[in-house]
């Protein structure tokens, strides 16, 4: 057999942007939300200790704190509601996708043939929502590829469930 590399056109590939992406719960915005307040009230207790124990600094200083405060906890809250209308995954036949990023966007695509395993995630707020993170690891690291929050229990299994045969399948077909 004679080693062929041929040129593929770019313009006849398929574009991501097509994707149909599946949201994810909208109780999600509520739970990073929680989250949200939960860090900023734990950050505004320590300014306000703070400016307790220094009441001979200028109030300009405390003023400034707080109005940074107020500033960076206004922006990310935008920030949740905005990456909220972006984040999105789509199965595909060959791998899965995920799309996220406001400011910054990020789509990451996991072929399945390079699926090592999956978890099913719930920390303390997504408990509350009743909402799972569906975790996926290829070779080579100890953290996750690709992590999709905000996902029904149900979903998430089914997710799972689906990448894991797939991820099977590819691997008797490498055989």
């Amino acid at each position: 057999m004679i080693f062929q590399n041929l040129q593929v056109d770019t313009e006849s590939l398929p574009s991501a942007e097509e994707l149909k992406l599946k949201r994810l719960a909208p109780s999600y915005v509520k739970a990073s939300m929680i989250g949200n307040f939960i860090f900023f009230g734990i950050v505004g207790i320590v300014l306000v200790s703070v400016a307790f124990f220094t009441k001979g600094t200028s109030n300009l200083y405390h003023y400034l704190a707080a109005g940074v405060w107020l500033v960076l906890m206004g922006f990310s809250t935008w920030l949740i509601r905005a990456d909220y209308q972006i984040k999105g995954f789509a199965l595909r036949a060959q791998d899965i996708l995920f799309r996220r990023g406001v400011i910054f966007r990020r789509e990451v695509s996991i072929p399945f043939n390079r699926v090592q395993h999956c978890e099913i995630k719930q920390g303390p707020i997504e408990r509350m929502f009743n909402l799972k993170t569906l975790e996926i690891f290829t070779a080579g690291g100890q953290a996750s590829d690709l992590s999709i929050p905000g996902l029904l229990p149900d979903e998430a299994q089914q997710i799972k469930d689906f990448v894991i045969k797939n991820a099977s399948r590819h691997e008797q077909d490498d055989l």
